[in-house]
């Protein structure tokens, strides 16, 4: 068994067909969720759960703001909404090589697209964010 850091992942994103970036800082969300839905048959019968229809959350990715990052988001901005995005994540080992069958894939619309916050005195590095909604169905 290896066991995978939260940092050894490659992270892709592409809208519209066009690559945006290298590999992301950080993917979040889009986890399938079944809603809840339960029954006591009978009177004081026991309860039973009988599931129900499942969605797909919100995926957030970040990367770090630069000069090239900041020039995207005009683009990006512009087709939120309508944006067909796919997102993937590829796991890697330590030097960087795929793990064999470690990756996964989410498709969806693009639904927000934002500049990071901007602090005077502050020296961290700016996170450039965008928002998919996802469809249901993993790709």
């Amino acid at each position: 068994m290896t066991y995978i850091r939260e940092d050894q992942a490659d992270i892709r994103l592409t809208v519209n067909g066009v690559v945006y970036g290298d590999t992301w800082a950080t993917y979040d969300g889009g986890a399938l969720t079944a809603s809840d839905a339960k029954t006591r048959p009978g009177g004081l019968g026991k309860e039973v759960s009988v599931g129900g229809p499942a969605s797909r959350g919100d995926l957030t990715l970040t990367i770090q703001m630069s000069d090239i990052v900041a020039g995207w988001h005009k683009t990006l901005e512009s087709i939120v909404g309508g944006g067909v995005c796919k997102a993937s994540v590829a796991y890697i080992n330590p030097d960087r090589t795929p793990i064999p069958g470690a990756t996964f894939s989410r498709t969806g619309t693009l639904k927000e697209a934002s500049l990071p916050t901007a602090t005077y005195d502050s020296g961290d590095v700016g996170m450039y964010q965008v928002v998919l909604s996802c469809d249901e169905l993993a790709a």
